[in-house]
């Protein structure tokens, strides 16, 4: 949800319209608007296709955009949506400077989590 937030804030932001102009274009408060966009309420799939309209883009260059600020574009922002905890596993794992020690290290959090 914050990670989709994000984008749609970033989105809105390059094309230069409010909250609030997003807002009546999509027939909700500006308060929505800014729950969507911290990541504290869920955007349905309906609303995502009507946010993506009004801000004149596709809903699948939106979708894409998820992908790709995971691993590039605007990391600060995302960043700035972690907690403590993550910020510091990030931080680490950035420090690692061999590709294949980071995919083992990986590998080893996905196994913990799957023996949870």
């Amino acid at each position: 949800k914050k990670i989709l937030g994000a984008l749609i804030r970033a989105a809105r932001k390059r094309k230069g319209i409010s909250q609030m102009k997003l807002a009546e274009c999509i027939g909700v408060t500006y308060q929505q608007i800014q729950k969507y966009e911290s990541g504290k309420s869920e955007v349905s799939v309906t609303r995502l296709y009507e946010i993506a309209e009004a801000l004149g883009i596709p809903v699948t260059s939106l979708l894409a955009e998820e992908i790709h600020q995971l691993k590039a574009s605007e990391p600060q922002e995302i960043y700035g949506l972690l907690n403590n905890d993550e910020k510091k596993l990030v931080d680490l794992i950035r420090k690692i400077n061999n590709k294949r020690l980071t995919r083992i290290f990986v590998k080893m959090l996905e196994e913990i989590i799957n023996k949870q």
